[in-house]
């Protein structure tokens, strides 16, 4: 067979996904679902007396169960689809109930829209009709562009509303609702920032999996998505609820978990903005992301599981603290005490002050994070109220050190 004849095969015009399908079945002689990049169905072939429990279960649901999709990536499929524009075989899957499968992924550059999947049973594909797959993708594309970019008139103008909206140069809710309804977006609900940051440049496999995971992810709508350097920006959308941060916080991190673990990537990181009810402040949760960010990188111990604004408590406003300490000359009198009683005994009074405070008061934490017994913790925990002048009694004055201590410790990363 000709490569002119190749092409002659998908001459006609395709008013339908349907269509289209159909075609692609009767050419390789294979029942055929078209997905796209969420494995939601778009189209599938007329029905085949041989179809498999995964075949029908998809169909009947109109998605692929979670149980196929995750068997897809333990066996290494779905890496294989997204590190390469060649058909992918896949023996079968029986514990998922899929059969042997042929499937080629549908992308424009390095953005997944979707993918075609054939039932080959015991047929033998040879390497004409996997490459008549391949052509099939690029008709699929189109289909899929179609129903992905429906309302927006380029990528570059969506990006660059994103951007508007990141920075503040809208300001009017009318305007924003025109566009948001002229590149089809919903924003109606409540809508935050969350940022993912990667520590790493950025590859073309980490592109792939990152869009393909935020069209797939279920927690909440993703609804606009850019790369800056090393950080993926989101726009996210939840349903009105009550539980807006639980589910924002769910989703960026169940995104690094499974990231990491199919790139086998370390140190990723992510963080979101306060949820508003407009996107007017979108700009104000874009710089709260950041702050996010920046504030676990400076105490990575205590915010370790903080991914959210609203959970960084006091954090939020450590540098204002710090500019009124520094234009009142200020100086914390206990924590001085304690620094040159140190100095003068070998001690470590004011370290064990801060183990105290981190763990809530708790001695028995505390001597447990300290490795001593908590008659010694106990001990130095008196000759710090002696020494620092400290009622330990008094949460006034326990909080002020911690605080102090806080800002102490972020002006020596700010060196």
């Amino acid at each position: 067979m000709s490569r002119s004849t190749h092409s002659d095969l998908f001459k006609d015009t395709f008013d339908s996904p349907e269509g289209l399908a159909d075609r692609i079945a009767e050419i390789l002689g294979c029942p055929i679902t078209i997905e796209d990049a969420n494995h939601r169905i778009v189209s599938y072939s007329k029905h085949e007396d041989n179809v498999d429990d995964a075949r029908i279960a998809t169909i009947m649901r109109r998605k692929v169960p979670n149980h196929v999709i995750n068997g897809l990536w333990k066996s290494g499929v779905m890496s294989k689809l997204f590190e390469s524009d060649e058909p992918v075989i896949i023996p079968a899957i029986k514990e998922v109930g899929l059969g042997n499968r042929v499937a080629v992924s549908v992308r424009k550059y390095n953005e997944i829209l979707g993918f075609i999947w054939a039932q080959t049973d015991n047929k033998q594909i040879d390497p004409e009709k996997l490459q008549l797959l391949k052509e099939a993708a690029s008709l699929v594309k189109q289909q899929l562009l179609q129903l992905k970019v429906k309302n927006r008139k380029s990528d570059k103008s969506y990006q660059e509303f994103f951007w508007q909206l990141l920075t503040g140069h809208i300001q009017e809710q009318r305007e924003i609702e025109r566009l948001a309804k002229q590149y089809n977006m919903e924003l109606d609900g409540d809508v935050t920032i969350g940022i993912i940051d990667f520590n790493t440049d950025i590859t073309q496999s980490i592109e792939k999996h990152a869009y393909y995971l935020t069209e797939t992810l279920q927690q909440a709508h993703v609804v606009c998505r850019v790369f800056d350097q090393n950080q993926l920006l989101l726009l996210i959308r939840v349903p009105e609820s009550n539980a807006s941060i639980s589910v924002v916080k769910d989703l960026i991190t169940d995104f690094i978990r499974k990231i990491s673990e199919r790139l086998q990537l370390q140190d990723i990181t992510g963080s979101f903005g306060i949820i508003y009810q407009t996107p007017i402040y979108m700009q104000n949760s874009y710089r709260q992301a950041l702050k996010v960010l920046e504030l676990k990188a400076q105490f990575p111990q205590q915010l370790n599981d903080v991914y959210s604004y609203h959970a960084l408590g006091i954090f939020q406003f450590l540098d204002e603290l710090s500019l009124v300490q520094e234009r009142d000359h200020y100086q914390n009198y206990s924590i001085e005490k304690l620094r040159t009683y140190d100095k003068r005994n070998n001690a470590d009074l004011l370290k064990t002050m801060k183990v105290y405070l981190q763990c809530d008061s708790n001695v028995h934490q505390a001597a447990k994070a300290m490795h001593v017994h908590t008659n010694t913790l106990n001990y130095r925990l008196k000759r710090i109220a002696e020494v620092g002048s400290i009622n330990l009694k008094d949460p006034n004055q326990k909080v002020t050190i911690y605080l102090d201590l806080l800002i102490e410790n972020m002006k020596r990363d700010d060196l």
